[in-house]
């Protein structure tokens, strides 16, 4: 998997061949509950911003459009968190609606010819814009783009249905169907939302987990994270977002990192965590960097739905490089069962003494798709997401067979290029420090 964002996306052109998910049957509540990352993200939907996240598969062939269309019904079909939509209550709140039947039928097809990459990426940006509406039945984009010897599918969803773990699901199940091999039954993504609504209900006011939002947040001075650098961003002001990616380590180079961390009691997520933290430091940032870390909470490994929590955490960033990834590694482990109380009850319990701050939140996130499902190997996937403004960084770590990979989001600013730039150089510095004696002892 590869990530990237729609401002850089490039696609060649050719014919586009789109279906369209038609609902079958009658639209029912559904008695999995909306979560608060839902409703926020629902609310800036209302507003007016985009929150598709777009999957694309490249292959190295031309697929049969007839094979594409059932390969899609069948996907939309077998995950009930995608036969849903929302609509809004009486109440001024929001419920989900599920569907029990799809059937995908061809849309439409037009040409590209004459466009450029940029061009042509840029009319699907403003077809998956008007389809991705989550406040309507099943408003998943669903096209291919054919060319001589080469097939570009590409899936695009409203970010309610779906995070990166199930666009990696998607994509595996995608290659299945084409090969003509059955799938497992799936599990139930809404089943999933339950388990996380069912952990908020749990939640007691001498609940532990609190406990540990509230040191986290009086340590943050009642604010969510922002990125502690200057990004020539002012306060209040929003700007467009635009992406920085770099490869940190190879796949070999990888796996010697891992080891080496893990040989000093630490693990390759907070040890990444540490590099970027320490660089974070020298650039001018805290000795301890506050951030939000997402987690995976109640979804198996075939589910497909958006079930991630919010996991505080602060970064030690001093001292020993190894001597902080042993303590990051400690912390995360203490932060990630913080996730599992939703945000539901941190704003009942703390909601009155939040201070205003950034609209957006730093986080960063990893993923290991080497632990997932992955398609064949000729295939390539990656993960595009919409650009809407903002006024912070984000970070996303992510590991494949080709190694670990960072893309940074951030407002286009000068300064913000600048910052960033040297930050993510210092980093690599940091994680190849690890790798350095390694490699000398190998050579030698």
């Amino acid at each position: 998997m590869k990530l990237s964002s729609s401002e850089s996306w490039e696609v060649e052109p050719g014919e586009l061949v789109r279906w369209r998910a038609v609902p079958g049957g009658a639209a029912a509540r559904s008695s999995a509950p909306v979560s608060e990352n839902e409703r926020f993200h629902l609310s800036s939907i209302a507003a007016g911003q985009p929150g598709w996240m777009a999957l694309t598969l490249d292959f190295p062939e031309v697929l049969e459009a007839d094979l594409l269309g059932e390969v899609f019904g069948t996907i939309i079909a077998r995950h009930d968190a995608l036969r849903s939509h929302y609509v809004p209550t009486d109440d001024g709140g929001v419920a989900r609606l599920l569907h029990p039947g799809v059937d995908v039928k061809e849309e439409f097809r037009e040409a590209g010819d004459g466009l450029s990459a940029q061009a042509f990426a840029a009319r699907l940006i403003e077809h998956i814009g008007a389809t991705c509406n989550p406040f309507e039945p099943m408003p998943h984009f669903l096209a291919a783009v054919i060319r001589p010897g080469v097939t570009t599918l590409v899936c695009a969803f409203d970010h309610c249905y779906v995070d990166a773990r199930s666009l990696a699901v998607v994509s595996t199940e995608i290659c299945e169907l084409l090969a003509g091999r059955g799938l497992a039954p799936a599990e139930s993504g809404l089943d999933a939302l339950r388990v996380l609504a069912g952990g908020e209900a749990s939640v007691t006011a001498d609940d532990p987990r609190l406990g540990g939002w509230e040191q986290f947040l009086t340590a943050t001075g009642w604010t969510v994270p922002e990125f502690p650098l200057d990004l020539g961003v002012a306060p209040g002001d929003s700007l467009p977002v635009h992406t920085m990616v770099r490869t940190l380590l190879s796949g070999d180079d990888a796996a010697i990192f891992s080891s080496s961390v893990h040989r000093r009691g630490a693990r390759t997520y907070p040890a990444v965590l540490t590099c970027a933290g320490m660089a974070v430091h020298a650039a001018g940032g805290p000795d301890e960097v506050a951030t939000v870390v997402p987690a995976g909470t109640g979804a198996g490994p075939g589910c497909v739905s958006w079930s991630v929590g919010n996991a505080p955490m602060r970064i030690s960033a001093t001292g020993d490089l190894y001597a902080a990834m042993y303590r990051n590694t400690r912390r995360l482990a203490a932060a990630l069962p913080l996730a599992e109380i939703g945000l539901t009850p941190v704003y009942a319990a703390f909601g009155d003494r939040l201070r205003p701050g950034r609209s957006d939140v730093f986080m960063m996130s990893y993923v290991d798709y080497t632990r997932l499902p992955t398609p064949r190997g000729d295939v390539v996937v990656r993960q595009i997401s919409s650009q809407k403004p903002t006024d912070t960084a984000q970070w996303w770590f992510w590991r494949d067979r080709d190694g670990i990979h960072v893309r940074v989001r951030y407002p286009h600013t000068e300064q913000a290029v600048a910052v960033l730039a040297d930050t993510l150089d210092t980093m690599q510095a940091l994680v190849d420090s690890i790798l350095d004696p390694v490699l000398a002892a190998d050579a030698g």
